[in-house]
This record gives C-alpha cells, structure tokens and sequence, in this order.
C-alpha cells in the first residue's frame, strides 16, 4: 500500500519501512522450489521412508505431555554420548544442527570477526556468518577438492579467523579432509576456534570426536538428517568442550527441542542396527552410481565416501542437463552457483529403484553413448 504526500492529489511515496542490515538485505531464501519429480535425489537425505510409528507406539505418544514445556533431553544425551564415547554434559541439542552453527557464530562470531571457509563447502556456514554479523573470508580450493595442511595453515597465518571451518566430508565434494590437518590447525592457533561439521561422519567412518579432550578450541556439529534418517524430524547435535560449553549454553534458546522430538529421536538413536544395514546400502548403491557416472564422456565425477556424488559437465549448462532430467522425472541438484562449483551438479543417493531411473536417464539426458574411461 502507498499513502499519499497530501489531500491534494500529490504523487504517492513509498511507504517508510525499517531496513534491515545492507548484507541481509542482499540475501535470497536459502531453499529449492518445489518441483515434482518422481525420484528426488536433490537433498542429501536418506531416500527409504522412516515412519515415525516405527519408533514410537499410540501408547507411548499418549505419554508425551504436550501442555509441560520439554525437558533437557537428559535421555537423548546419554545415548548419543554413548555412540560417540563423549560425555553427555558435552552435548548441546538443537532444532536441526543449523540452529546450533548459527549459534557457534553468534557466540564466536559477529562484528569485527572473520570466519574462514575453504572453498567449495556447504554454503550455510556462509550465510549463518554474515547473518551473525561476521565476515567471511575464502579460501578457494577448487576441485577437486584437495585440501593440504600447507595451503591451510598459509591461508591461517593471512586471515587470522576468529572461527575456522572445516566440514569433513565435504559437502559437495564428498571426500574427506586430512584430520591430522585439522588438529595441528587447532594445536597451532589455540585462540580460533575450530568447527568441523561432520554431518556426513558417519559414511566415511572417521571422526574427529574422541580427540576433542586435547583440543578445547574444537566444537563439532552433528545432525540425525543423513544416516540417521530423520531430516524432517530436525535435531542436530553440537559436541563441546567443558572449557567452552557454559558459552554455548548462555546463549542456547530454551526449550528449542520439543518433548516429541526427543522422545523419537531418542529411539531412532538406539537404533545401532538400522544404522549399520543403511551405511552398507549406501556404500554398494554408492559404488554402482559412481560407475555409471564415470561411464559417461560428457562429465567429470568425483569420488565420493558419502551418500550423494558431485560430477562436473565438461561441456554445456548445468541448467540444460537439470532440465533433462527432469523431463525424465528424475530432480538432481544444481550447484553450479556455488563458489567454486562452476559447471556442477550433484546427485543424492536414492533407493535402489531410483538410482536405476537415475542411471537410465543418463544416456538420454547427455544424448549420446557411453564411453568406458
């Protein structure tokens, strides 16, 4: 709605509205239109449906008191602390585990601090710095994404962050990062601290979790949203120091998690079996989809120890082959904007059935035969 100046039939003005912050103002949603597709391997999530009536029964449900506000989620942390051989004090849960970054850069971050990021990696950690206030200063590996302790610790001394991250394995890249890097970064610069988002952890069998007890400066993200498959239940986990939790748990928001999520999560996080049959899964469908992928000329694809693969046109727009394959009812995602993904797309792992669709549509998306490499 525009007012008028006057009664007089002057031209109408703009309203007077606050403005927000200059970056803010620049920022765009963070989100994927909705598109239909009959396979949807576009998010990273685990593809098989996880009903939340296979982890709690009527009767259970009937005992999760909605009019009580919920309570620390004690339960929860003793499981996962038992998972992760960490302490159950150690453990800040969150309403999924961007909650708990854009905690990490309000409490380290903000005006006047730098966070360093080694590109291309999740683009989260960007925009959760500057919405913090902070500033982000990049580090442009490229692909493939080979990250050595020289350039990092070269990049270190010339940025001098306040926080440093280092996802592992990366997202979008799908490999890891050297963890004797991490550490000696941690060791070398005691005064930054060190996030390590391993929300893809667990695929790749690595963790940096038992070696936190020597490094207070490191924090380290987790989230049910991959292996555990539970992206809609949105819980994430931040593992601490006890040098550093009473920071984090100042600034916490009460009450965030509510008493359903934590009486779900607390059981598809007893689910040890669940989570060993789904790794083995993705580590046979991750093979065959890789091997079809390296079947194709037209792409360059990179190997992959998570459950999504990122393969680059040699030729061509990634607009045109997303479109392709969506004419074949298959939604992959494209990351082609991404700092140092130019020419990229990037495909999740889906059931076995949809990863079939997904090869079959390779041949006619790039509309010629496959060659062996």
């Amino acid at each position: 709605m525009y007012v008028t100046a006057d009664s007089g039939g002057s031209a109408p003005r703009p309203p007077r509205l606050p403005r927000p912050r200059s970056e803010i103002a620049a920022f765009q949603p963070y989100r994927t239109p909705p598109v239909k597709a009959d396979v949807r391997i576009q998010a990273n999530e685990w593809p098989e449906p996880n009903p939340a009536g296979h982890h709690i029964t009527p009767q259970e449900l009937d005992g999760v008191l909605l009019n009580r506000y919920p309570g620390r989620g004690d339960e929860l942390r003793d499981v996962l602390a038992a998972r992760w051989g960490t302490r159950p004090d150690q453990l800040i849960l969150g309403n999924g585990s961007n909650e708990l970054l854009l905690q990490v850069f309000l409490v380290f971050g903000g005006h006047g601090r730098k966070t360093l990021l080694f590109h291309p990696t999740y683009t989260m950690h960007g925009r959760l710095t500057v919405l913090a206030g902070g500033t982000v200063v990049e580090e442009m590996v490229g692909l493939p994404y080979e990250l050595t302790k020289e350039r990092a610790l070269a990049a270190m001394a010339k940025a001098r962050p306040e926080i440093v991250v280092f996802t592992t394995p990366n997202n979008p890249t799908g490999n890891t990062i050297d963890g004797d890097l991490i550490l000696e970064i941690a060791e070398r610069y005691p005064e930054t601290l060190v996030l390590v988002d391993e929300a893809y952890s667990d695929f790749a069998g690595k963790t940096l979790v038992p070696r936190m007890d020597a490094y207070p400066n490191m924090v380290i993200s987790k989230t049910f949203s991959k292996v555990l498959a539970a992206a809609g239940l949105r819980v994430g986990v931040l593992i601490v120091h006890p040098e550093l939790i009473n920071y984090f748990t100042a600034a916490a928001l009460p009450y965030n998690v509510s008493t359903l999520t934590l009486a779900v999560a607390t059981r598809i996080a007893r689910d040890e079996a669940s989570v060993q049959r789904r790794l083995a899964l993705a580590a046979k469908e991750r093979k065959r989809v890789y091997s079809a992928l390296r079947r194709i000329s037209a792409v360059d694809v990179f190997p992959s120890v998570t459950n999504f693969i990122l393969f680059r046109l040699r030729e061509g727009k990634p607009a045109d082959v997303h479109a392709r394959f969506l004419e074949q009812s298959v939604l992959i995602r494209d990351i082609s904007m991404w700092p140092g993904c130019q020419g990229c797309l990037r495909a999740s792992l889906g059931t076995p059935p949809e990863n079939d669709r997904f090869i079959a549509a390779l041949d006619a998306v790039f509309a010629a035969p496959a060659v062996p490499r």
